[in-house]
């Protein structure tokens, strides 16, 4: 590598790696194309996994989930 690609790729790195957390967490990305999610899917995902309180599914729950992928593979 060259020292002026050097110097090149230490001042532009920085600011697209600034530009790409901000769009990857920007509202502006899901108006624009459609995807990912949007401040409060990703609230709502955040706060969940906060709680600390697991979900366990009952045994008749995994019973049934466990004959539905068998059936599905059978």
């Amino acid at each position: 590598m060259t020292p002026i690609r050097r110097r090149v790729s230490a001042a532009v790195n920085p600011v697209s790696t600034g530009f790409t957390r901000w769009w990857c967490h920007s509202a502006v990305r899901h108006l624009l194309t459609g995807y990912g999610p949007t401040a409060r899917q990703r609230r709502l995902a955040r706060s969940r996994t906060n709680l600390g309180t697991g979900y366990t599914p009952s045994a008749e729950q995994m019973d049934a989930r466990k004959r539905a992928i068998d059936d599905l593979l059978s």
